[in-house]
């Protein structure tokens, strides 16, 4: 662990408050990498380099700040790290005075580096499984060293598993309030599923992979109930949406085909802003893999021909959602039912398409679910 200009700096920050005098951070060198006096940055500090050697604190008199290079007069400590030295702190002042603040300061410093330090080897840590996983989903086969290196990393390879995603609309927060929030949701997820039985990971800003194990107690229902839980938390705590997409098939070792699944999914899941599964999508996963362009000249020559007329639109929602009864849809949008009949008439003239016929009813279905995902 090395006291890096970037951490001297948030060191100084919080310390300076607790004593008006002057304080310096020191490194390894004998050069000023932080002061409250700016100016000091950068200048060589004699009185630092006898701490460095002696790891013993120094009094800094009148007599000796004449005497040693670049140095005021106060008491410089050593900064420890696993019985190491890694730098010096100093404050300026008559140097009994100040001892009791410069140790305090010294302790705090101290602990902030430590705590600076378990975060670092935390994140490299999660960059590593998160390497391994993008590996893992990418691979066309693994080996038994393969999954060997992921059983060391914690991740539960050997488990049958199927793959979820979450997406989180965080577009607007920056980079310390996301992180905040990743932590946070990793968190809350464990606190709803427990750790035995899942493992989560972030993937990428905004997305979280959820790796959950299958085993005969599984039960889609009370999963869903999990996930319906966390996703309401969620929202009620950051006033934002979550997205879920969860994959079919149970994988054991190689798990690629369930993320592909989960992505799809998560895609039919982020325009309406819930929870899907993916064996729950039929007509959805072939429309998702429809270029938008062809999407939107199917809608040209079906739902856009009426656009200027929207309420033969509406009409044609209302049939539909009552299963083209006649009867229920003239009764749900309070009209007679001749003017049904006239509308859906014109729908034909408008479209060549009848919609009362099977072919008709079919090709107007997947234009009102594509013109609602465009919308969306």
């Amino acid at each position: 662990m090395q006291l890096s200009p970037k951490l001297a700096a948030k060191i100084i920050s919080e310390v300076q408050d607790v004593v008006k005098e002057d304080i310096i951070l020191v490194d390894i060198n004998g050069i000023i990498i932080s002061s409250t006096d700016e100016s000091r940055i950068g200048s060589f500090h004699e009185g630092a380099t006898i701490v460095i050697k002696s790891k013993q604190k120094l009094y800094i008199d009148q007599i000796k700040a004449q005497v040693l290079k670049g140095v005021k007069a106060g008491i410089n400590m050593p900064i420890m790290f696993h019985n190491k030295v890694i730098g010096v702190i100093g404050i300026t002042g008559e140097p009994k005075q100040v001892e009791p603040y410069a140790d305090l300061i010294r302790r705090m410093t101290e602990l902030i580096i430590q705590e600076a330090y378990y975060t670092e080897r935390n994140e490299w840590e999660i960059r590593g499984i998160e390497s391994y996983l993008y590996e893992w989903i990418n691979a066309s086969s693994v080996d038994k060293d393969f999954l060997e290196r992921g059983f060391m990393l914690g991740i539960p390879v050997y488990d049958t598993h199927v793959c979820t995603l979450m997406e989180l609309e965080i577009h607007t927060l920056n980079n310390y309030d996301i992180h905040r929030i990743q932590k946070e949701i990793i968190e809350l997820f464990y606190s709803i599923f427990g750790k035995e039985k899942h493992f989560i990971v972030r993937w990428g800003q905004e997305r979280f992979l959820v790796l959950k194990k299958m085993d005969a107690s599984y039960k889609q229902n009370y999963f869903y109930s999990q996930l319906n839980d966390l996703k309401k938390r969620f929202e009620n705590r950051y006033k934002s949406t979550l997205a879920i997409g969860i994959g079919k098939t149970a994988c054991k070792h190689m798990i690629n085909k369930s993320f592909k699944e989960a992505q799809k999914a998560l895609k039919v899941a982020r325009k309406n802003k819930g929870i899907v599964f993916y064996e729950d999508l039929i007509l959805e996963i072939i429309l998702e893999d429809i270029p938008s362009e062809m999407q939107k000249d199917f809608l040209k020559q079906t739902i856009h021909m009426m656009e200027k007329d929207q309420i033969l639109i509406e009409t044609l929602q209302h049939y539909m959602n009552n299963n083209q009864s006649i009867k229920k849809t003239a009764e749900e949008m309070n009209i007679h039912i001749n003017t049904l009949h006239y509308r859906l008439n014109k729908i034909e003239e408008l479209t060549g398409i009848n919609p009362k016929t099977t072919e008709g009813i079919v090709i107007f279905y997947i234009s009102l679910l594509l013109l609602n995902s465009l919308n969306r």
